[in-house]
Protein backbone atom coordinates (compact mmCIF):
# COMPACT_ATOMS: atom_id res chain seq x y z
CA UNK A 1 0.00 0.00 0.00
CA UNK A 2 1.41 3.41 -1.29
CA UNK A 3 1.47 5.64 1.94
CA UNK A 4 -0.66 8.57 1.99
CA UNK A 5 1.36 11.94 2.16
CA UNK A 6 -0.07 14.88 4.68
CA UNK A 7 1.17 18.34 3.02
CA UNK A 8 1.46 21.74 4.96
CA UNK A 9 1.83 24.82 2.92
CA UNK A 10 3.55 27.40 5.29
CA UNK A 11 7.22 26.70 4.84
CA UNK A 12 6.68 23.63 3.00
CA UNK A 13 5.14 24.33 -0.39
CA UNK A 14 5.27 28.12 0.41
CA UNK A 15 8.96 29.57 1.00
CA UNK A 16 6.95 33.09 2.38
CA UNK A 17 3.46 34.47 1.79
CA UNK A 18 4.34 35.84 -1.44
CA UNK A 19 6.28 32.66 -3.35
CA UNK A 20 5.63 29.42 -3.67
CA UNK A 21 9.17 27.05 -3.08
CA UNK A 22 11.51 26.15 -5.20
CA UNK A 23 9.76 22.72 -7.48
CA UNK A 24 6.67 22.99 -5.18
CA UNK A 25 5.06 22.70 -8.68
CA UNK A 26 6.83 19.59 -9.42
CA UNK A 27 6.65 18.40 -6.18
CA UNK A 28 3.05 18.45 -5.76
CA UNK A 29 2.40 16.73 -9.45
CA UNK A 30 4.69 14.32 -8.05
CA UNK A 31 2.96 13.23 -4.83
CA UNK A 32 -0.60 13.88 -6.24
CA UNK A 33 0.03 11.79 -9.24
CA UNK A 34 1.69 8.47 -7.16
CA UNK A 35 0.30 8.82 -3.67
CA UNK A 36 -3.23 9.62 -1.79
CA UNK A 37 -2.45 12.65 -0.33
CA UNK A 38 -4.25 14.61 1.82
CA UNK A 39 -3.59 18.69 3.46
CA UNK A 40 -2.18 19.03 6.87
CA UNK A 41 -2.56 22.83 7.69
CA UNK A 42 -4.57 25.23 9.23
CA UNK A 43 -5.76 26.37 5.94
CA UNK A 44 -8.15 23.32 5.49
CA UNK A 45 -10.23 22.33 8.70
CA UNK A 46 -11.96 19.86 6.55
CA UNK A 47 -12.54 21.78 3.20
CA UNK A 48 -9.59 20.74 0.25
CA UNK A 49 -11.28 23.74 -1.29
CA UNK A 50 -9.82 26.53 1.17
CA UNK A 51 -5.84 25.83 0.54
CA UNK A 52 -6.41 26.25 -2.91
CA UNK A 53 -8.05 29.61 -2.58
CA UNK A 54 -5.44 30.87 -0.27
CA UNK A 55 -2.35 29.99 -1.81
CA UNK A 56 -3.51 28.73 -5.44
CA UNK A 57 -2.53 32.11 -7.20
CA UNK A 58 1.17 31.65 -6.07
CA UNK A 59 0.84 28.51 -8.74
CA UNK A 60 1.18 27.29 -11.99
CA UNK A 61 -2.62 26.81 -13.47
CA UNK A 62 -2.09 23.04 -13.90
CA UNK A 63 -0.29 22.66 -10.29
CA UNK A 64 -3.93 24.39 -9.33
CA UNK A 65 -5.51 21.76 -11.08
CA UNK A 66 -3.23 18.71 -9.12
CA UNK A 67 -4.04 20.67 -6.00
CA UNK A 68 -7.74 19.87 -6.79
CA UNK A 69 -6.81 16.23 -6.22
CA UNK A 70 -5.82 16.49 -2.73
CA UNK A 71 -8.36 15.56 0.02
CA UNK A 72 -9.36 17.54 3.39
CA UNK A 73 -8.16 16.96 7.01
CA UNK A 74 -9.83 18.29 9.92
CA UNK A 75 -8.31 18.91 13.62
CA UNK A 76 -8.75 21.03 16.59
CA UNK A 77 -5.37 21.46 18.40
CA UNK A 78 -2.59 18.87 17.21
CA UNK A 79 -2.14 18.32 13.39
CA UNK A 80 -1.70 14.44 14.41
CA UNK A 81 -5.67 14.47 15.47
CA UNK A 82 -5.87 14.35 11.36
CA UNK A 83 -3.60 11.17 10.52
CA UNK A 84 -5.07 8.10 9.72
CA UNK A 85 -2.04 5.90 11.90
CA UNK A 86 -3.14 2.61 10.76
CA UNK A 87 -2.00 2.63 7.44
CA UNK A 88 1.19 4.45 6.40
CA UNK A 89 2.30 7.88 6.05
CA UNK A 90 4.46 10.83 5.63
CA UNK A 91 3.65 13.96 6.71
CA UNK A 92 5.78 16.81 5.15
CA UNK A 93 6.14 19.91 7.30
CA UNK A 94 8.39 22.39 8.80
CA UNK A 95 7.64 22.02 12.53
CA UNK A 96 5.53 20.16 14.76
CA UNK A 97 5.00 21.05 18.73
CA UNK A 98 6.18 18.86 21.19
CA UNK A 99 2.14 17.34 21.37
CA UNK A 100 2.44 16.31 17.89
CA UNK A 101 6.12 14.87 18.15
CA UNK A 102 4.93 12.88 21.42
CA UNK A 103 2.25 11.39 19.23
CA UNK A 104 4.60 10.56 16.64
CA UNK A 105 7.05 9.15 18.71
CA UNK A 106 4.17 6.93 20.75
CA UNK A 107 3.36 5.49 17.27
CA UNK A 108 7.09 4.67 16.32
CA UNK A 109 6.63 7.12 13.64
CA UNK A 110 8.81 10.04 14.43
CA UNK A 111 10.92 9.02 10.93
CA UNK A 112 7.85 10.22 9.25
CA UNK A 113 7.60 13.17 9.57
CA UNK A 114 9.77 14.37 6.88
CA UNK A 115 11.27 17.66 8.33
CA UNK A 116 11.32 20.64 5.89
CA UNK A 117 13.62 23.40 6.14
CA UNK A 118 13.77 26.03 3.08
CA UNK A 119 16.00 28.46 4.50
CA UNK A 120 18.80 25.51 4.89
CA UNK A 121 18.08 23.94 1.15
CA UNK A 122 15.93 26.22 -0.72
CA UNK A 123 15.79 23.08 -2.94
CA UNK A 124 15.05 20.48 -0.77
CA UNK A 125 11.42 19.33 -2.60
CA UNK A 126 13.67 18.32 -5.72
CA UNK A 127 15.32 16.02 -3.99
CA UNK A 128 11.82 14.45 -2.19
CA UNK A 129 10.97 14.07 -6.31
CA UNK A 130 14.38 12.16 -6.73
CA UNK A 131 14.21 10.29 -3.85
CA UNK A 132 10.96 10.07 -2.34
CA UNK A 133 10.66 8.53 1.44
CA UNK A 134 10.06 5.04 2.62
CA UNK A 135 7.28 5.35 5.64
CA UNK A 136 7.95 3.45 9.02
CA UNK A 137 5.32 1.40 9.53
CA UNK A 138 2.55 2.56 12.63
CA UNK A 139 2.94 0.52 15.68
CA UNK A 140 -0.12 0.17 17.57
CA UNK A 141 -0.83 1.70 20.89
CA UNK A 142 -2.77 0.44 23.66
CA UNK A 143 -4.50 3.56 24.64
CA UNK A 144 -3.73 5.05 28.10
CA UNK A 145 -6.09 4.57 31.07
CA UNK A 146 -8.18 7.72 32.11
CA UNK A 147 -7.37 8.22 36.03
Amino acid sequence: MKPTVYLDIDGVLLANEDHAANFANEFIKHVVTNYRVKWLTTHCHGDATTPIQHVGHLFEPETVEYMRKIGATDWTVAKTEAIDFSEPFLVFEDDMYDEERQTLIEYGVLDNWIMINLLENENQLADFIRSFPIPVEPTPITPKAKS
